[in-house]
């Protein structure tokens, strides 16, 4: 993944919105069930008390209208075991015998348990009443802090639970998001690479068998036919390259025995004289994509040590001079730092010398080519620019495929591998190659990763 891609805002991480998901769900779960309890508690409690009100008042109003001062003030006597509190009061509302000495303004009397206030403290009431045959009214009543104290104990046990709770579902989901984003990130860093072209790659399958596991095998399944029917195709490529290569070999042996049979100087010699150019092309592009395919299989990696590149920069140049000397092409060598890669010498030096010719065969007489090495401590960039017409950007990409060639370059000579080429050596260093303007021109960069300590300035 590229650096642009690898950050996510927190928000956007999979990982924290599952976290967040556990957590929401945990928690409506958690006060579902404690809303259920807290009802359930609640209700009983209510219940309860409800019926202790109710049983005692209908316990005391069953006896003679006579007796109930008696009753209820031999009930008071009975010590602080007696809960509920009972007043006779007269059809008046004054109070006339008992511990609860104020008649609640609001409480209905149809015998039935509802909440009041009354007493010396107004406290919170479940009372019932009802009017006697001689018009007195009987009231008994229980303290409802009971249900209070059930409420403040719920609410400070769901406070002591449910933040600990929160924090544990959201590690928890954030957690497990995050395993599932990790093992999605390497997904995409493998399909990201077999995108640039490494089909050897596979998706990672860890064995769960779950969805994305079988998905999974099912893309890899597609990828090693996919590659089984490039690799037919190359060999094919490559078995015809070889069979040819030997015929047009053949060929040009025998054209050439005709000239000296018949002549250089005769008519038919120029004809005979075109076929050998033609002849040369043709072997020189199979060559070339016998090369790629050596290069491609990798069979020079056993050749890498360790290169110092400015020598090899100078090295090329001065091989290609003479030929922009003779257009009035200036060629000259930037080195702003030292640098060592490892690879292969021979290789790095045909990379250089495919870019170089190209920049020199383009660039208009009186032009410039530059090479340059530069780049940050962790990578070098091997650089040629030339003022010559240039890639279009559409172009850029379809230049590294074999055999194409810009409408202007088809006139001159090259059989369109050269820069396929270039991008198969820079493969087999892990490196890179990159296409940009020149303003006026074209500059291609190689860029590879660097070993040991560099001098000079790292300039980007």
């Amino acid at each position: 993944m590229t650096a642009q891609s690898s950050f996510v805002p927190l928000w956007r991480r999979r990982g924290v919105r599952w976290g967040v998901v556990v957590a929401v769900l945990f928690c409506g779960f958690f006060l579902a069930v404690f809303q259920l309890v807290y009802w359930r508690a609640t209700n009983f409690i209510l219940n309860s008390l409800d019926r202790s009100v109710t049983e005692q008042l209908e316990l005391l109003a069953a006896r003679p209208a006579e007796m109930l001062p008696f009753m209820i003030r031999s009930r008071m006597n009975g010590g602080p075991a007696v809960v509920t509190q009972v007043g006779l009061f007269s059809s008046s509302g004054l109070w006339q015998v008992g511990d609860l000495v104020t008649l609640p303004n609001t409480l209905p009397l149809d015998g039935h348990a509802h909440d009041a206030t009354g007493g010396e403290a107004e406290m919170h009431l479940r009372a019932a009443g009802r009017i006697l045959p001689n018009g007195q009214i009987l009231v008994a009543a229980r303290d409802a802090a009971e249900i209070l104290e059930v409420r403040d104990d719920f609410v400070h046990a769901a406070t002591l639970v449910v933040a600990p709770a929160l924090v544990m579902s959201l590690v928890g989901g954030i957690a497990i998001g995050m395993l599932s984003e990790r093992r999605l990130r390497g997904i995409n860093t493998t399909a990201e690479r077999i995108i640039g072209g490494d089909l050897t790659l596979r998706l990672p399958v860890d064995g769960s068998g779950d969805d994305l596991d079988r998905l999974c095998i099912i893309v890899n399944r597609v990828l090693d036919r996919l590659e089984a029917g490039i690799e037919a195709l190359r060999s094919a490529g490559e078995n015809i390259a070889h069979d040819l290569r030997t015929p047009l070999t053949a060929l040009r042996v025998r054209l050439e025995r005709a000239i000296i049979v018949i002549g250089s100087e005769a008519a038919a010699a120029r004809p005979i004289e075109q076929a050998i150019d033609s002849v040369d092309q043709a072997l020189s592009t199979i060559t070339a994509l016998l090369r790629i395919a050596d290069i491609q299989h990798g069979v020079r990696v056993s050749a890498f040590a360790v290169l110092d590149l400015p020598p090899l920069l100078e090295e090329t140049a001065e091989i290609f001079r003479p030929l922009a000397e003779e257009r009035g092409i200036s060629l000259s060598v930037v080195v702003t730092r030292t640098a060592q890669i490892e690879g292969d010498r021979a290789l790095i030096i045909e990379a250089l010398a495919n870019l170089v010719d190209n920049a020199v065969k383009f660039t208009p007489d009186g032009g410039r080519v530059e090479l340059s090495l530069y780049g940050p401590p962790a990578r070098v960039v091997l650089s040629v620019a030339d003022t010559g017409p240039g890639i279009p950007f559409d172009m850029r990409q379809s230049v590294l495929r074999r055999f194409f060639r810009l409408d202007g370059s088809r006139t001159s000579q090259g059989s369109g591998l050269g820069l396929s080429m270039v991008k198969a050596i820079a493969d087999l260093h892990q490196g890179e190659l990159k296409i940009s303007d020149g303003n006026p021109g074209c500059v291609v960069q190689l860029i590879f990763p660097t070993i040991g300590p560099t001098i000079g300035p790292a300039l980007d």
